[in-house]
């Protein structure tokens, strides 16, 4: 029997998402939770590495189970072998062959970075260029496997003093988002024009910019055909009342990085 979890994450505490040797990632506390409670071995498929400090909302799992232990196969029971920072929150039954990366239909991100001036309306024709398919090669660290995508969404809104960017493609190269979100930055300040932002797509151009930071970036969703996902209302109101917590803390800290920052003008 195959099951798939939807997880969720804070990044900040861990060194990415892939399981490395002799640091804690997201992927080793999954697997000594599946251990601990003996659903397996500890191995399961996953939708997608994120970096260090990346967060997530709708990362995906799947795991074979003995059908004897279907019953600790949900959320709320992985959950009480995780940390505080890791929840399950959804769940479904999959078929044997399921990938949670091969079957994958999209995924998308949201990035969350301050607004500072930036014209949104200068950020949007910039999205407008990079929408479609085109050669991202320019716009990521890939070294070796093919570099085109299809860049099916690019939304850009406002909330608060925040700009919000959501993007959605068949698949991501390493730091493809992230290097997205710089150009519609430099973009959005009046820095560089469209031009500038065509010749990036230009393979015969070599050219590139730099990754935005990573921890604005959070891995919202990944699109399935025909995976049915029960949602856990224990689950997701305990993750809603930890997010909480640490929402609370983290606005603090800072509100108080602000007065530092303020206290040095003269």
């Amino acid at each position: 029997m195959k099951v798939a979890f939807k997880l969720g994450y804070l990044g900040g505490g861990y060194h990415g998402f892939q399981l490395q040797p002799e640091v804690l990632t997201v992927q080793s506390v999954v697997r000594e939770a599946l251990r601990g409670l003996a659903l397996n071995d500890g191995s399961f498929c996953y939708a997608g590495r994120t970096d260090r400090g990346v967060n997530a909302l709708g990362q995906v799992i799947d795991f074979f189970i003995d059908p004897g232990k279907a019953d600790l196969a949900i959320p709320r029971v992985v959950n009480s072998r995780l940390p505080p920072d890791v929840w399950a929150w959804a769940w479904a039954k999959v078929p044997e062959n399921f990938s949670a990366r091969h079957a994958a239909l999209w995924r998308e991100y949201r990035y969350i970075l301050p607004k500072d001036g930036l014209d949104l309306d200068l950020m949007r024709g910039a999205a407008c260029e990079l929408l479609g398919v085109h050669d991202f090669r320019n716009l990521s660290s890939e070294k070796s496997r093919p570099t085109t995508r299809d860049l099916m969404k690019l939304e850009i809104s406002e909330k608060n003093s925040s700009i919000i960017l959501d993007v959605r493609a068949d698949g991501f190269l390493w730091n493809m988002v992230r290097k997205i979100v710089t150009v519609l930055e430099v973009a959005g300040s009046g820095e560089r024009d469209l031009d500038w932002v065509r010749e990036l797509l230009d393979t015969g151009i070599n050219q590139g910019v730099k990754a935005a930071p990573a921890e604005g970036l959070i891995l919202m969703d990944v699109g399935y055909q025909g995976v049915e996902w029960t949602c856990e209302p224990y689950s997701m109101r305990m993750a809603q009342e930890r997010m909480s917590k640490f929402w609370r803390r983290e606005m603090a800290l800072a509100e108080a990085t602000g007065v530092l920052a303020r206290a040095m003008f003269v």
